[in-house]
């Protein structure tokens, strides 16, 4: 088969992988095939987790494990390469004299033992939210001189590879939008968040997005959802929901809630497992990771303040009297609504004269009927909205 007859076959391949993840190590074995080389790489460092992950066509499990969890990080060549645009195709010798690189711990700790030589071709093939992934092949030991057929094959190679890519993560992007839009995440009234086994961000709606903006409870700690207080009773609950995947054993999820401070009202966290059948499959050599849970997040105050709102624009009631309604739909009586309220039972007594009034109602316990009905009612709009 000529080389031209073997890049045709590789683009071939390419454009197909992106329907059908399990071609990617063929790719990588007709891509060392086109341009001659000993091995073939797609990586990606995320900085937004600090994780990197790679598929290789020649793999040591050693070496393999000590690249992803230690030299990818202390490699002098990532932080040169990654200034580049996405599309661009370098050469070791482009990034770095090769007399400095092999002075490196790197070469001689991780590079020299993987038997790979200083001809090394590399490609961007995405940049962009802090995720960089690039194409790399590398001549076998003693071989190190780059010739200019291989140059032609890796650079058409590349810019097919860079194409793929984007189509990949575009449809990968499309999965999840679907996952969000059934769960219809931007007209939720509550927080809600899809994250990933490790308790990554991946999609969150408004309601969260304020809430993670005002530390109101929950937090970001890197790009992990976190609650405040140190516990780690959310990271549990959502480790646990990665099991939905395979056999299930034990609970999946859970409820728990987080105090927030005096005079706060606790928020009820909710994690749920997802097991969609039209989750996007994670390719964490992309950067593309699934989630495995989601996250809702209630807010006693947010729902109170909805309701008082609801009682002013209904009868008129004036903001102090819509705020003792919601007291008084507790049921708890009227002395216990005016010490949460701070006022004296003589002005709660004049503000429930005039509550009765506007609603039309006579006694108390026709008010909490009443007001429990509009609570129930405006609680399933907003579900329904």
């Amino acid at each position: 088969m000529s080389n031209e007859d073997k890049l045709i076959a590789l683009i071939d391949i390419v454009y197909a992988a992106v329907l059908d993840i399990t071609l990617w190590p063929m790719v990588l074995a007709k891509l060392a095939d086109a341009t001659g080389t000993m091995q073939t790489i797609i990586a990606t460092m995320d900085r937004r987790m600090n994780h990197f992950d790679s598929i290789s066509r020649r793999t040591i499990a050693e070496l393999d494990a000590s690249y992803k969890n230690h030299w990818a990080f202390h490699n002098p060549l990532w932080a040169k390469s990654a200034t580049l645009p996405a599309g661009a195709v370098y050469s070791l010798d482009s990034l770095m004299p090769r007399q400095d690189f092999a002075k490196t711990p790197i070469f001689n700790e991780w590079w020299k033992p993987a038997e790979y030589s200083l001809a090394m071709l590399g490609a961007n093939l995405q940049s962009e939210d802090r995720v960089f992934s690039v194409l790399c092949a590398v001549n076998a030991p003693a071989n190190d001189v780059l010739t200019n057929e291989q140059i032609h094959a890796f650079t058409v190679a590349a810019r097919h590879l860079a194409r793929a890519v984007r189509i990949h993560r575009q449809l990968w992007m499309l999965g999840h939008k679907q996952v969000t839009a059934m769960q219809r995440f931007e007209d939720l009234s509550e927080g809600a968040i899809l994250v990933d086994a490790d308790a990554n961000v991946l999609y969150l709606n408004p309601v969260a997005q304020t809430m993670l903006d005002t530390s109101n409870g929950i937090v970001l700690e890197g790009s992990c959802l976190a609650s405040l207080g140190g516990n780690d009773t959310l990271q549990r609950l959502i480790a646990s929901c990665a099991r939905a995947t395979g056999p299930l054993r034990g609970p999946l999820g859970g409820s728990f809630e987080v105090r927030r401070g005096p005079h706060r009202v606790p928020l009820r966290l909710t994690v749920t497992p997802l097991r969609s059948k039209d989750l996007a499959v994670e390719i964490s050599w992309l950067g593309l990771r699934t989630p495995v849970a989601l996250v809702t997040i209630a807010d006693p105050e947010i729902s109170r303040r909805r309701f008082v709102q609801d009682l002013h624009d209904r009868f008129g009631l004036t903001a102090a009297e819509a705020g003792l309604a919601a007291e008084i739909a507790k049921g708890d009586g009227r002395d216990a609504a005016a010490r949460r309220r701070g006022i004296s039972v003589t002005t709660a007594r004049a503000q429930l004269s005039s509550i009765f009034e506007k609603t039309g109602t006579h006694r108390q316990a026709e008010l909490v009927h009443l007001l429990l009905k509009l609570s129930d009612k405006s609680n399933l709009e907003k579900r329904d909205s």
